[in-house]
């Protein structure tokens, strides 16, 4: 073990003073080896004291270290690396897919010039099977034709577009008129409480 020294200090121990040899953290912390006997004990002797109670003990003083500087410097930095999600592959189609498409679009696909019976679009049938709209569209493409234009949802949806634009602005409008009966019922409530008020107070003069 190698020699160190220590620097002299002086603690209360009982009803008198001894002397002691001292260490001291980089943070500041300090130790004492009380030198008790009639003879002052070695530096070896103060070193292994203060290895016993959990110090580092440097080749110089500097590198002193308390138990609790020790015990970080023992523990392992672990660095949190990112881990970049990788996206996932999209899932492609398969025979038995191809297979169970084919028969519904050719269940509900008039021609190359109507397209679909209505109401059937590319987006109708890929709902109900459950598969994705492209798979739907590729498969259409490929084996009948285009995916046509269906007159009667058409028509629906221009019937639909206004009266859906109507049910926005109604529910806009009343909405902004039951925040001005909140506020009217306020200004009301306030004119109630005055009113008590000086009904009140003409009571009391009366």
């Amino acid at each position: 073990m190698s020699s160190r020294h220590f620097p002299s200090g002086r603690i209360q121990h009982g009803d008198r003073t001894v002397a002691t040899s001292v260490i001291e953290c980089k943070c500041g912390v300090v130790a004492h080896f009380k030198q008790t006997g009639a003879t002052r004990k070695p530096p070896e002797a103060a070193e292994q004291y203060f290895r016993a109670h959990g110090w580092t003990v440097g080749a110089r003083a500097t590198a002193d270290r308390c138990p609790d500087c020790t015990t970080r410097l023992s523990k392992p930095v672990l660095k949190v690396v990112p881990m970049e999600a990788k996206p996932e592959a999209p899932r492609e189609m398969s025979r038995e897919d191809r297979r169970i498409i084919f028969a519904k679009v050719d269940e509900l696909y008039l021609d190359d010039k109507t397209g679909y019976a209505a109401p059937w679009t590319d987006a109708a049938v890929a709902r109900d099977l459950g598969v994705p709209r492209a798979w739907v569209a590729q498969v259409r493409e490929e084996l009948f034709g285009p995916e046509g234009s269906n007159a009667e949802f058409d028509d629906f949806l221009a019937k639909a577009a206004p009266v859906i634009a109507d049910m926005k602005n109604l529910c806009r409008s009343a909405t902004a008129q039951l925040e001005e009966a909140r506020r009217l019922s306020e200004r009301v409530d306030e004119l109630e409480r005055i009113a008590r008020r000086v009904e009140r107070e003409i009571g009391k003069a009366s």
